[in-house]
């Protein structure tokens, strides 16, 4: 074993789990309120936030967006950042939740109006077939759509969410 590898003088591995929201106590608990991911109660509200965030981007440049929803270890919602797919199709486990949490559930968009090209606002196949992956190890998989619908499956591919209220169209934000 280097030794040399193993030593952290700055403390930043603490910090890292502060920003990522793996910690919830200590110090690193007390960084992690001020610098790490806002939590939430529920899924539901957890995967609202995000979409929120990141839906009226994905219109912006007609790409999804995806991400997971992670658990802490004292049963709070966060989500992970969501990362840029293609025009039609994301992965959101390409963000994945830090160590010590637990992955619950995923959300993504559909970018733009394809104008009848796709189904924007409804779930793919292939949105269907991660939900329902017992190797995804997910509860449920949220949809922010064009139109601005909120939308969610359980992993046996039932509707359980579908309302209106997210951003339908493209505006920029100094902020992102």
């Amino acid at each position: 074993m280097n030794p040399i590898s193993d030593i952290d003088p700055l403390g930043l591995s603490m910090w890292e789990d502060a920003k990522s929201g793996a910690c919830t106590n200590g110090l690193c608990g007390t960084l992690s309120a001020m610098i790490g991911p806002d939590k939430f109660d529920s899924i539901d509200s957890t995967a609202y936030d995000a979409l929120n965030k990141i839906n009226s981007q994905s219109i912006c440049e007609d790409k999804e967006f995806a991400g997971l929803i992670c658990k802490d270890n004292s049963g709070r919602y966060f989500s992970t950042a969501p990362n840029r797919g293609e025009r039609k199709g994301s992965y959101p486990f390409n963000s994945p939740c830090p160590n010590g949490t637990e992955k619950v559930s995923a959300y993504h968009t559909h970018g733009a109006d394809s104008h009848g090209e796709y189904w924007d606002e409804i779930f793919s196949g292939k949105d269907e077939k991660i939900v329902k992956s017992k190797d995804n190890n997910i509860k449920s998989f949220y949809l922010g759509t064009p139109s601005g619908n909120f939308k969610a499956i359980d992993n046996h591919g039932k509707e359980i969410t579908n309302r209106k209220g997210l951003p339908n169209v493209c505006r920029v934000h100094g902020n992102m």
